[in-house]
């Protein structure tokens, strides 16, 4: 047994908690996931910093804010001058650290930080997609250790393969960190596997509330080139709802075999297992699809921002739900702590582990408030109220989280809630004061012609080094 535990890390992509079996979806089928409920921890209240990838995985790796690291949207990996940079350059990033404390570390899946076409640093494997992630079956060019790789297949399966591979490789004298990232999850919500997407065939989506049209939906490029919303129909809808369904339960499977080889090779006590997923989605909730990229203004809902957590620690406990507000922050500094690292505190790192709360000891400090941003919108999260405050670029709102969780209704105008918004403000200035480097600063846009078109905001961010999109594909 090895004396520190080793880590496996699954960080799915666009999965969000609402999706999930565990979570109180009743129609979704992920009983794997599920398990890791029933034999270790449940998060109830697990959020992401961003609600679009690049930097929401940044965040969980390196510890530190987009507005730290710079990342401030997702890596448009298919134009060169993005995909060659590191765009983790000058961080101490999760494998690094793990590597440097003794693991053996392996990626199988997405990276999308840059330079995803070689093994990136701290890793000593990686089984990885380069450029755009492409369909979910059929032919692609990977690269395993740095040299390409033609397949054909479901992505999620050929992941989950090479995941396995490690697993048998890796050394029994070392401890290991594997991190797996599947993207079944992310659009296109079509091509996959229809056994799976038939199993929803009876489904009535009550897990999905649909209100009509947000006044922001963005339609353009909507679902990676589907159907505008004038196009859509209900029919079409439910095709995309049951291959996200479909998504989910091929991820399920694919957790399952890694967790069942891990313990045919007799390393599941001696492993910290986590699932999580990058942000959450949007599949009509709020009247839009995607995530906080799919309206103009920019948003940040729960729906995009909540993710699935479920722990199962060395030696597991049977199944214990916290309520705690947590974020990747937090479970950053979690799997230093597990691991006997100590970040470097002149580097500012706002998470806490929540190692107590697995073992279920009670942290009496811990702080439920939750901060987030994109680019120039930033947010603040307690568990009554959620500011959400745009810099000019857009209206500030309010919501109220007890009487409207699922933020319908903007209270910022209200009377008597101008002190409320006054504290909040305050408060998010005071986190971002720290927790910010000028040269890094989402803040820094600012001034940019963001919300008079994409391609403006394109263009322009682009000169700033913030690179952007004007697509929801993150």
């Amino acid at each position: 047994m090895p004396e520190l535990p080793n880590v496996l890390l699954f960080l799915t992509d666009d999965h969000g908690a609402w999706a999930t079996g565990c979570y109180g979806n009743a129609e979704v089928r992920s009983p794997r996931i599920d398990g890791l409920a029933e034999d270790g921890v449940r998060f109830d209240r697990a959020f992401t910093p961003s609600p679009v990838c690049s930097p929401a995985r940044a965040s969980l790796l390196t510890g530190r804010t987009p507005s730290q690291v710079g990342i401030h949207d997702w890596l448009q990996e298919a134009e060169p001058e993005i995909a060659d940079r590191d765009w983790l350059d000058g961080e101490a990033t999760l494998p690094e650290l793990l590597s440097e404390a003794g693991y053996h570390c392996a990626l199988a899946g997405k990276w999308h930080l840059g330079r995803s076409h070689e093994v990136p640093r701290g890793f000593d494997r990686c089984f990885g997609l380069p450029g755009g992630q492409g369909t979910h079956d059929g032919e692609y060019t990977y690269h395993l250790d740095g040299d390409p790789v033609t397949l054909t297949g479901n992505k999620t399966r050929i992941i989950t393969d090479h995941a396995l591979r490690f697993l048998d490789e890796a050394p029994a004298d070392r401890p290991f960190f594997l991190t797996v990232g599947y993207i079944a999850t992310h659009s296109p919500w079509a091509g996959q596997d229809p056994e799976l997407v038939a199993l929803y065939d009876d489904a009535t989506w009550a897990d999905v509330w649909r209100p009509g049209r947000h006044p922001w939906a963005k339609d353009e490029g909507f679902a990676s080139g589907e159907a505008s919303a004038a196009e859509r129909t209900e029919a079409a809808d439910r095709e995309r709802w049951a291959n996200y369904y479909a998504a989910v339960t091929d991820i399920d499977r694919g957790v399952g075999r890694v967790v069942d080889r891990l313990a045919a090779l007799g390393r599941l006590d001696d492993t910290l297992v986590i699932y999580t997923s990058d942000h959450g989605l949007t599949l009509g909730q709020h009247g839009f699809w995607g995530k906080g990229n799919s309206t103009r203004p920019l948003s940040m809902y729960d729906t995009s921002l909540r993710v699935p957590l479920l722990v199962r620690p060395p030696h597991a406990p049977e199944g214990r739900r916290v309520d705690a507000c947590v974020d990747h922050y937090d479970t950053f500094a979690t799997i230093c702590d597990y691991a006997g690292i100590v970040p470097d505190p002149g580097r500012a790192c706002p998470g806490r582990t929540f190692r107590p709360a697995i073992e279920g000891r009670a942290d009496e400090a811990w702080d439920d408030t939750r901060y987030g941003e994109y680019g120039d919108l930033r947010m603040i999260r307690t568990p009554r109220w959620k500011l959400v405050c745009r810099y000019g670029h857009g209206p500030d709102e309010l919501f109220d989280l007890v009487a409207d969780p699922r933020e319908e209704h903007d209270v910022i105008g209200r009377a008597g809630n101008a002190a409320v918004v006054a504290d909040l403000r305050r408060r998010l200035d005071a986190f971002y004061a720290v927790h910010r480097r000028p040269e890094a600063d989402g803040l820094r846009v600012a001034s940019l012609p963001r919300h008079n078109g994409a391609e403006a905001w394109r263009d322009g961010i682009r000169e700033t080094r913030f690179p952007q999109a004007a697509q929801p594909l993150g």
